[in-house]
């Protein structure tokens, strides 16, 4: 009688199949002599023995609607006729072990028992299943790891960021132990871990037959916290065979990297948290035993937030929206006048936030990564958005309610609340939430007033970013944006309404600027804020920033030049033929490389200057044209002698070539001369972009950033 497994086993050592078909023919024909003969036979070969005891317990898997009895794992279970020995070795099947090599460390004798309890127990099986037959249905442990795979997909698809770091964390394992053959997809652990905990828990809590809807799944986070725990569940948990290439790689990882164990743990410890704070069944409840009949509306495939009547006096509730969306602390206290524990109830037209998208995050590490973007189309990724009802998409109008530290409680007119939960932390988005409108609406000045402090924080770190050896003027976007707010009209609101087209209630997305004159929009068109002294101090300090911003733009408008025109602008002071000829052979270089690029710290520009000069000065010492320099001639001119020194010290380099364009005939210090006043400029020191405020001239500076040995750039003339 063949039993399944093929001639060799999961480390590469031969099967005695044939003596194991006798073997089991024998025991099944009734004749024990026959059996307790070649019995002696297969305890002399371990990897029949291991191959014996992986079908019994293969049999009695399937015979048992997914799980093994008691007594075949269990040493104090008396119920069954098992053998120490076998069970040892089951237990070792079930934790993904070398059977054959536990088979190896065993006795002879040890083996002989093992085999005997592996045929007896084969036999009795297979007889059962004849009269019987296999029952098909779904196990619980399917049923658990499906509803694992579930609960951890559903928290990937609402916490991409989630999803993103453990995608990177899980290829770091399975391209850096090629060896373990772990699944490409690392969301099998998650769920095969989850589906452990929960087949363990069923099993405690006496969930019977496929409802698994009164399990609470909360309570498997203690395991969770304890790496250890949940090892050992997962090394005993009987995994569905045919979910084996996946479970055993992943069980025998586990087993050797505690370390990963413990990410995983702490992955679910994240998914299940996520989940309690979702379900709106325990929105005022603190510890809520959570169960997967909460869950099971959210889960299905399609379906929006889960909205849920707890009784049905207290209406349907469903949870905030809370992944991306940020709300500072509120800048005041609780507003005085009202008792401690005063109930508030707020009418409010529609209430905007700010929302990181990670959707845009990942678009634009993406186009980061791939070279073949030569013109990258990043998002952005921060936007101001109406909060809307998870239930009807509405963005308002609503009525909000509770008291000054209390969790949010937003009314919809469709009949649902929106709720954020009870035992949230201080800086829950909706318990800041609900200060900012209780704020608002005690006074309702204090929504231009809170913004103030973020309008003053933004031009503090304009100011500082103004000392850095790195800037280079106000960003682009910045200054398109002031550039569009007309400040001589006396409207400031009709102004930025032009200027910004405020695409709310859409999302709209901008930099930090562009979203913070939208807030302050949204408040000054409040004429209760627009009319008040903090409502016209905003507007003052709207007006200072952005004048501050424009005469910046103008001190920094020649680095925002694009290069090619700066150097045009050199050409056209004129000068002798050659000087011409030089200017051309560098423009047509820079049309070909910097099309595209601005002057900004200027070193391209400055770069490309010194080549006309190198070409020039080489030319004339060599009388010859300038298209006989080539890039090693313009190098060399700034490299003599010791290279090492001349990076040290520029100032020989520098001082040779003042002699040679003196040699030449050139008065240095001429205004009327273009050669002159171009190396006035080049002679300038000028910041090295390093860490400190180290500086060099920049001729050197822009030579090195386009030829020298680690340019980016390396161009060719």
């Amino acid at each position: 009688m063949e039993l399944p497994g093929g001639p060799v086993d999961d480390e590469g050592r031969a099967v005695n199949e044939p003596l194991l078909a006798a073997l089991t023919g024998a025991a099944v024909g009734g004749c024990a002599e026959c059996v307790q003969r070649l019995l002696e036979e297969v305890a002399a070969e371990p990897a029949c023995v291991a191959r014996l005891v992986e079908v019994a317990r293969l049999t009695a898997i399937h015979t048992n609607r997914g799980e093994l009895p008691g007594y075949m794992t269990e040493d104090d279970d008396p119920s069954g006729p098992a053998a120490p020995e076998f069970k040892r070795l089951v237990r070792a099947v079930t934790a993904a072990e070398a059977v054959t090599v536990v088979c190896e460390q065993m006795t002879g004798a040890e083996r002989h028992a093992a085999a005997s309890t592996a045929v007896e127990m084969l036999v009795g099986q297979l007889r059962v299943a004849n009269s019987i037959g296999f029952d098909d249905s779904e196990t619980l442990a399917e049923l658990c790891c499906a509803v694992a795979a579930m609960l951890v997909e559903w928290w990937f698809s609402s916490a991409a960021m989630a999803r993103r770091e453990f995608t990177e964390a899980w290829k770091q394992h399975a391209f850096g132990h090629r060896e373990a053959g772990l699944p490409d997809d690392g969301t099998n652990a998650l769920a095969l871990l989850l589906g452990a905990l929960l087949h363990h828990q069923a099993r405690q809590d006496q969930v019977v037959g496929e409802d698994l809807r009164p399990l609470v799944f909360t309570r498997v986070l203690p395991a969770l916290e304890s790496p250890e725990r949940a090892g050992v569940v997962l090394a005993g948990f009987v995994a569905p065979p045919h979910t084996d290439t996946v479970s055993v790689p992943i069980k025998r990882y586990a087993r050797a990297n505690p370390e990963f164990l413990a990410e995983l743990c702490r992955y679910l410890r994240s998914a299940l948290t996520v989940h309690v704070k979702d379900c709106p069944h325990g929105l005022r409840e603190s510890d809520h035993a959570c169960t997967l009949a909460h869950r099971g509306p959210a889960l299905g495939q399609d379906a929006g937030p889960q909205v849920a009547a707890p009784t049905p006096e207290e209406g349907m509730r469903v949870a905030l929206p809370w992944i991306g969306f940020r709300e500072d602390e509120p800048a005041e206290d609780a507003p005085s006048g009202h008792d401690a524990g005063h109930v508030w109830q707020i009418n409010v037209d529609r209430i905007v936030l700010e929302r990181w998208d990670a959707d845009a995050a990942h678009w634009n590490e993406a186009i980061s990564e791939d070279s073949s973007v030569s013109e990258p189309n990043y998002r952005h990724e921060v936007g101001l958005e109406p909060l809307c009802c998870p239930s009807c998409d509405s963005h308002g109008p609503f009525l909000a309610e509770g008291a000054w530290d209390d969790p949010l409680t937003l009314h919809c007119r469709c009949g649902v609340t929106t709720m954020s939960p009870l035992d949230a932390r201080p800086d829950d988005l909706g318990r800041r939430l609900l200060k900012r409108l209780i704020l608002c609406e005690a006074d309702p000045s204090y929504a231009g007033r809170r913004l103030l402090a973020p309008l003053a924080g933004f031009r503090e770190r304009a100011q500082k970013a103004r000392e850095s050896n790195w800037y280079r003027g106000p960003d682009d976007e910045d200054v398109a944006v002031a550039e569009t707010i007309d400040l001589d009209r006396g409207d400031l609101v009709a102004a930025l309404t032009d200027a910004l087209q405020p695409r709310l209630p859409k999302r709209h997305e901008g930099r930090a600027l562009t979203l913070l004159l939208l807030q302050i929009l949204e408040a000054l068109s409040a004429p209760a804020v627009h009319d008040s002294p903090d409502g016209r101090r905003l507007a003052q300090a709207v007006r200072d920033l952005l004048t501050d911003l424009k005469e910046e733009s103008d001190r920094w408008a020649p680095a925002r030049a694009p290069v090619v025109d700066r150097l045009r602008t050199w050409q056209a002071e004129g000068g002798p033929q050659l000087w011409q000829d030089a200017w051309a052979r560098t423009l047509e270089m820079a049309e070909c490389s910097f099309a595209r690029y601005r002057v900004g710290d200027g070193l391209i520009a400055d770069g490309c200057a010194g080549v006309t000069l190198a070409q020039y000065l080489l030319a004339r010492e060599a009388d010859c044209g300038v298209d006989q320099i080539t890039a090693d001639d313009v190098r060399s001119l700034t490299l003599p002698g010791d290279k090492q020194k001349a990076d040290q010290d520029p100032s020989p380099v520098m001082l040779r070539c003042a002699e040679r364009l003196k040699a030449l005939g050139h008065d240095l210090n001429a205004d009327d001369d273009p050669v002159a006043r171009l190396w006035q400029h080049l002679a300038t020191d000028r910041p090295t972009g390093t860490f400190g405020d180290q500086r060099a001239p920049a001729l050197t500076l822009g030579l090195d950033t386009l030829l020298g040995e680690r340019s980016f750039y390396r161009v060719r003339l």
